[in-house]
């Protein structure tokens, strides 16, 4: 499954209970990312998988995130 589709298949589940409070509370723990791109990621503008787990962790905090529906973890480099 491509991050892509994770990202629309997670936003399905919680779309209707992801609170805009979420971005708030991003925003004000110093989330690398501005208000703006978090709303757009919240409203499916912005197709962003990392910042839609992070505002459903912040705001649906007893939603268990399916293990299939997190990005892939970055492989880490070959020459370091």
């Amino acid at each position: 499954m491509t991050e892509r589709q994770k990202y629309l298949r997670l936003l399905s589940i919680v779309i209707e209970d992801l609170p805009t409070s979420a971005i708030d509370a991003l925003i004000r723990d110093d989330y690398k990312s501005s208000a703006s791109m978090l709303n757009n990621v919240r409203i499916g503008r912005s197709h962003h998988l990392g910042h839609l787990v992070a505002l459903v962790r912040v705001g649906l905090p007893k939603y268990q995130i399916p293990a299939e529906l997190l990005p892939a973890p970055t492989p880490a480099p070959l020459l370091a």
